[in-house]
């Protein structure tokens, strides 16, 4: 999976304007169409046949709550921007005892803040970048990591719960009902799509796992120079009221800062 988005991302350095164009619309009408058949078979097709009338009226509930979580913080990371150019003007220039801390980009000829880092497809300066997303149309970074880590758990659960109840269904068609038929051959094209989609959630959430732990970015995976601790990393990315915000995209958070002050680990 890694290897396939350096890939993307190799190419995309080298036509950004196509990529864009392109590769944009493609990764998010295949993010959405995924997600919107894994949940139609699911509550469709596989919950009726494995749950009784009010364990399906609970499995509903469940998952519409998973799937507006997964949609919202999709259209929260394309909207939500961390671009240098967001702050107020007077923060896009450092202060006189901050700009020694400050990087020049030759792309966009200016300071940019530390941690910021150029993105060819957004063609601007992205506050503590961590990479660009292809699913959201959007660079993560600073104001809109918080919804890319809500993203990546809810498709791990989403699909890792449509896992398990395609996998129960199919066991029991096969060697309990011994049914071999055209609805389990269905089913076991189901299964395959539903491993690959939950494997690739997965590893992306593993990966933001790794990057809220340390508090650090993608690209730089073990930089340990800004670990202040889990607690302090968790907020600074998810914003005051931390781990609460997986209730819902629209909770508010505020974060600790704008993006252009960042706090070094202490040397022990």
């Amino acid at each position: 999976m890694c290897i396939v988005v350096d890939i993307l991302h190799h190419y995309a350095g080298r036509n950004p304007k196509n990529f864009v164009r392109v590769g944009h619309p493609l990764a998010v009408v295949l993010g959405l169409s995924t997600s919107v058949l894994l949940f139609l078979v699911q509550m469709l097709h596989v919950a009726p046949q494995l749950l009784s009338e009010v364990l399906c009226k609970l499995y509903w509930i469940l998952a519409i709550f998973i799937m507006y979580n997964i949609l919202g913080n999709m259209l929260a990371c394309h909207r939500a921007t961390s671009s240098v150019a967001s702050l107020p003007e007077e923060r896009q220039v450092p202060a006189a005892e901050e700009k020694h801390l400050w990087q020049h980009c030759d792309l966009c000829q200016k300071l940019a803040p530390p941690r910021s880092w150029h993105c060819k497809l957004c063609e601007c300066c992205i506050l503590k970048r961590d990479h660009h997303c292809i699913f959201t149309a959007a660079c993560i970074g600073h104001n809109n990591h918080r919804y890319f880590f809500w993203f990546t758990f809810y498709a791990a659960l989403g699909t890792g719960m449509c896992l398990v109840s395609t996998f129960v269904l199919l066991v029991r068609n096969l060697l309990v009902l011994q049914l071999i038929n055209f609805s389990t051959f269905l089913d076991t094209l189901l299964f395959s799509i539903t491993l690959f989609s939950w494997v690739a959630a997965v590893i992306m959430f593993a990966f933001q796992i790794h990057v809220v732990y340390l508090n650090t970015s993608y690209y730089q995976i073990l930089d340990r120079s800004y670990d202040l601790g889990v607690r302090s990393n968790c907020r600074i990315i998810m914003g005051e009221r931390g781990l609460w915000t997986f209730l819902s995209p629209s909770i508010k958070s505020p974060l600790p800062h704008d993006g252009t002050k960042w706090q070094l680990k202490r040397s022990t």
